[in-house]
């Protein structure tokens, strides 16, 4: 990952273009780290109200998008950790489980079940590695935490995933790469989906990642609904604060 810094001569996207480019890509992304699209939502609009008002400096630099894809991945992981703090209070507490995804096909919908049982920690870094392309050290740096931390969450994530693939030898061996609690079996029973085919097991669990991923940005790219409703409330956010959204007024 290349983190901005160094402004370049280039002709400037303006501010509207570069939020209907990014926003689909940014609620694809925060929905499989955050596991339901209402928190995907509140942390991508959160992300442009932190970028968007220095969009005269950000839009200067080589990859603008850098700056507010980093934003919301910090979002996702300040947002994580308190929820964290704050569910060890109310364990006992029984609560409803997570909305089907009836839009999605229906291994997608069983890998996001599957990520939704995942501690956070896991899934974010997961998401991270598997489907964005970065590497131990960048999710590092973007989280605060060290490379080998990273490493151990990417492991006991894979193992979960290499279970639900039905892949032999997928770690059982190991009692620190089991999933975190008998609950997780939503998804992830061994023997619920046939062998996949990959002779790699990290491999195959990566490209799983990666196939539910595409089929996310394929969603969010087409449907409008979401990027009107984040527009919305940046517009609320911008008239409290006295910056400005440009190129919206007039749009279906």
């Amino acid at each position: 990952m290349t983190v901005p810094g160094d402004e370049v001569a280039q002709s400037r996207e303006s501010m509207h273009d570069f939020y209907r480019r990014m926003c689909p890509k940014l609620v694809a992304r925060a929905y499989m780290m955050c596991g339901n699209a209402q928190d995907a939502e509140d942390v991508v609009q959160e992300a442009f109200a932190a970028v968007l008002p220095r969009w005269a400096q950000y839009s200067g630099y080589e990859k603008p998008e850098a700056v507010v894809h980093l934003a919301m991945v910090r979002r996702v992981w300040k947002m994580q950790r308190r929820r964290a703090r704050w569910f060890t209070r109310i364990k006992d507490v029984p609560l409803p489980g997570p909305s089907p995804d009836p839009q999605f096909s229906a291994e997608t919908g069983e890998l996001l079940a599957v990520l939704r049982d995942l501690p956070h920690r896991q899934r974010t870094v997961l998401v991270l590695y598997a489907w964005n392309g970065f590497s131990a050290q960048e999710i590092a740096d973007q989280l605060g935490i060290s490379v080998s931390t990273v490493r151990v969450h990417m492991h006991k994530a894979r193992a979960s995933l290499k279970l639900w693939l039905g892949l032999e030898g997928w770690g059982a061996d190991r009692a620190e790469l089991l999933p975190a609690a008998p609950e997780m079996a939503l998804g992830i029973r061994p023997g619920t989906r046939p062998p996949a085919r990959d002779g790699d097991g990290d491999a195959a669990a990566d490209a799983a990642v990666r196939r539910a991923g595409e089929e996310l940005d394929r969603h969010f790219g087409t449907d409008p609904t979401v990027q009107h409703r984040i527009l919305a409330a940046l517009k609320d956010t911008a008239a409290r604060q006295g910056w400005f959204v440009e190129g919206v007024e007039g749009e279906d």
